[in-house]
């Protein structure tokens, strides 16, 4: 039919560039915590918590930008901004490659977070735009899985790049920054000749194609289309922000972020202190982040197709509680003086807490967004939840204490039970919420 050609046509010139740019935000962020174990805290002379203090300044201005960045949509030309903050990472990345000291790695990856800030909101807000209320899910699963391709990739990536150790002077772990940064880079310049407008002013499609887009989009939701010139008010913005349907939802947001947070930055170095060498810890985080993926794509597509929501987002949320109680109630079973045991019982718990994550959160947004109103609200929306879900960066940060890698990081297990159980709560609440007001 023509609308299905229609969507095909949409899909491979939207989802491709979208998808590699996620992956590529994902690896550029995980590979601190693969070059962790690699020598690089030797090298710059880091101690204690320094390596979460590098965490830390790299979630900070990535919470504080997620709206303004957003904003920026509404004055910029999506794909172009969208270039614009990866070759600006990219340039931050080869940064933390070169660099002699640790105050540096600290400028660089804060000019990371400030830069990668923008990425997922406009993308979400982007492929939003496409596509009718129960199309959009399993599309957005399908680019929520770059952070799983990322982090696996991620991981195989550092395997084969420290081996280029002492190549033209540099450590392994500097060429892992090197080589993804100088891709991210290459990337950004690339992608300015594959610009993604809004549907409106899309340009790869024909001007019958174009009419017949625009016709089942208004039709799914009159309001999408709507008020690009009209002021974005400071008010129209706290309203959004404060409204029941983005504030419930965040809890639940941020309650999957310590999650993805906790095993991006930490998951090498558990696997580590499992007896793994680095090269065997490396290689073995990417069965869980594939696993993952699988569930991933399988939830978002049955929902879009069965046209629930509650269901999905309600199961991930107790599959990661189950995960984080596994790692919590392994502690008392490891030998504090080697960080051995209960091997197969942590690495399951991984399996676990990624995939109810995995689950969990992109039909979590994408569920916000086929109920918020209007292009404004979606954009300071899909800010909102992806900024304020970021502050599980800074709890992940600060709850898994160095002094504890070899006893399992019982206060970060502990916290991840404590907060996945907050995300339930806020999930069933927003749930009745809803079930309220369509009575």
């Amino acid at each position: 039919s023509l609308e299905r050609a229609l969507l095909w046509k949409v899909d491979l010139h939207i989802l491709p560039l979208l998808f590699l740019a996620y992956i590529i935000t994902f690896i550029d962020r995980a590979n601190i915590g693969n070059v962790k174990i690699e020598g690089m805290l030797t090298n710059l002379d880091m101690v204690d918590n320094d390596y979460n203090t590098a965490l830390n300044v790299y979630a900070v201005p990535f919470i504080l930008l997620e709206l303004p960045s957003s904003l920026a949509l509404r004055r910029y030309r999506p794909g172009n901004y969208i270039a614009f903050i990866m070759f600006g990472w990219g340039v931050a990345t080869i940064g933390a490659g070169v660099t002699r000291s640790y105050s540096g790695l600290l400028v660089c990856r804060f000019l990371v977070g400030c830069f990668e800030a923008g990425l997922i909101p406009a993308c979400s807000f982007l492929m939003n735009q496409y596509y009718k209320k129960f199309e959009f899910q399993r599309r957005y699963s399908f680019f929520f899985t770059g952070s799983h391709i990322g982090g696996a990739f991620s991981g195989f990536l550092t395997y084969a790049l420290v081996k280029m150790n002492n190549i033209g002077g540099y450590a392994g772990w500097r060429w892992v920054f090197l080589i993804e940064g100088l891709f991210t880079f290459l990337f950004a310049i690339a992608s300015l000749f594959l610009i993604i407008p809004l549907p409106e002013h899309s340009t790869f499609l024909k001007p019958e194609e174009k009419t017949l887009l625009l016709k089942r989009l208004a039709e799914d939701d009159a309001s999408n289309i709507d008020e690009v010139k009209t002021p974005l008010t400071i008010n129209d913005i706290f309203k959004t922000m404060t409204h029941w349907k983005v504030v419930l939802p965040l809890l639940a947001c941020f309650a999957c972020n310590i999650a993805a947070s906790a095993l991006t930055a930490f998951q090498p170095t558990v696997l580590n202190n499992l007896g793994y060498t680095s090269s065997q810890a490396q290689i073995h985080t990417i069965p869980v982040y594939m696993v993952a993926m699988f569930f991933c794509l399988l939830a978002g597509y049955l929902s879009d197709v069965t046209h629930i929501r509650f269901p999905y987002v309600l199961l991930g949320g107790i599959i990661t509680l189950l995960g984080w109680a596994l790692e919590l109630g392994a502690v008392k079973h490891i030998d504090i003086s080697t960080g051995l045991g209960w091997l197969h019982q942590r690495y399951a718990g991984m399996f676990l807490i990624l995939i109810g994550f995995s689950v969990q959160l992109p039909i979590l947004i994408g569920w916000v967004g086929n109920i918020l109103k209007g292009r404004k609200q979606r954009i300071v929306g899909f800010a909102t939840l992806i900024g304020g879900s970021q502050l599980g960066n800074l709890v992940s940060a600060n709850a898994f204490f160095t002094r504890q890698e070899k006893c399992g990081y019982k206060t970060g297990m502990a916290a991840g039970v404590g907060v996945a159980v907050m995300g339930i709560v806020a999930v069933c609440l927003f749930f009745g919420g809803l079930w309220w007001e369509n009575r």
